[in-house]
């Protein structure tokens, strides 16, 4: 009898101890998960700051004017034309603007980014959404608009109620892909001194922000890719769960991923993870597809002392 209660007694502390370790090895493989993420996240946001200083050190400044952007609100800005070196760049003629007047940024298919949060009243959700997934990016639909996957529920509707939708079923929720009511990136007078927002971005939209283009991408292509995101439009949910939940729902640098994907990968190799404008193939952040090997720059816009810096890529002759 002594002899079975040393073995039970063995036996439970062998239970413990095999318990402990597996508990232990978790928490290590944890906390190696983390700094190895941190280390990714750190060596993205060097490679960005670097992409950009690049693209600046290829500027040449031009003029600073001062326009009427919208009855009495004026706009200073700096205009830096960044030369053409790279076959891609090349080869694309079309310019980065809008139209002659230069007052408003982009073609169709180009993609806005900004690596700064909407929610920059909340320090530690600011860092880590900003430094780790950044904080928009959106589609221009050629019409001086965008297509957007926008995550702001309305008063009457939780965050829960995003989660548990199927997504492929009718909805009346807010918070979905949609179009934009206008081209808001550049406008000085974006939100007004009540917004919780106001007294970090003023009222602008952000203080920077970045303009891609696909490397080699044809008219038809981008028609594609601008189609697939505004088939989107008041029907995919916004995905709180950003890695899971991702067949009808989109969060927004997955939406413009997969927007690409879908004229750029064969169908049968297309995946929820997008395979294009993400080298990594998992999710896709705003650095993933600013660092991606498929994208360039063609503009980097910051504001300083509220004046508007455009660097831009100086337009074609002729």
């Amino acid at each position: 009898m002594k002899w079975m209660f040393a073995a039970k007694l063995k036996s439970k502390k062998k239970h413990k101890m095999t318990f402990g370790k597996i508990l232990k090895t978790l928490l290590i493989l944890i906390l190696m998960g983390m700094v190895y993420s941190l280390g990714i996240a750190v060596a993205e946001n060097i490679q960005v700051d670097q992409a950009i200083q690049n693209f600046k050190d290829r500027s040449t400044f031009v003029e600073e004017v001062t326009i009427e952007y919208s009855l009495a609100n004026y706009q200073t800005r700096r205009y830096y034309k960044v030369s053409r070196e790279t076959s891609y760049e090349l080869a694309d003629t079309r310019s980065v603007f809008y139209n002659d007047t230069k007052k408003f940024l982009g073609q169709k298919g180009d993609i806005f980014l900004s690596q700064q949060s909407p929610f920059p009243y909340n320090a530690w959700a600011h860092l880590f959404i900003s430094y780790y997934f950044g904080g928009h990016a959106a589609i221009n639909n050629g019409n001086n608009r965008f297509i957007e996957a926008v995550g702001f529920p309305e008063d009457d509707e939780t965050i829960l109620d995003f989660i548990l939708h199927p997504g492929d079923q009718p909805h009346d929720y807010s918070a979905t892909v949609s179009n934009s009511y206008t081209n808001y990136w550049m406008n000085p007078v974006y939100r007004s001194e009540s917004d919780p927002e106001y007294p970090y971005y003023g009222s602008r939209y952000r203080n920077e922000f970045i303009g891609l283009r696909v490397k080699n991408i044809t008219s038809e292509q981008i028609d594609g890719a601008v189609n697939y995101a505004q088939s989107k439009v008041d029907k995919n949910l916004y995905n709180f769960l950003f890695f899971l939940d991702m067949e009808y729902k989109f969060y927004c640098t997955d939406l413009v991923s997969r927007a690409y994907q879908s004229v750029m990968v064969e169908e049968s190799k297309q995946r929820l993870y997008s395979r294009a404008l993400n080298d990594d193939r998992f999710i896709t952040s705003v650095n993933d597809i600013i660092l991606s090997k498929e994208t360039y720059m063609i503009f980097y816009v910051e504001v300083i002392d509220d004046i508007w810096h455009i660097y831009y890529l100086e337009d074609m002759e002729g």
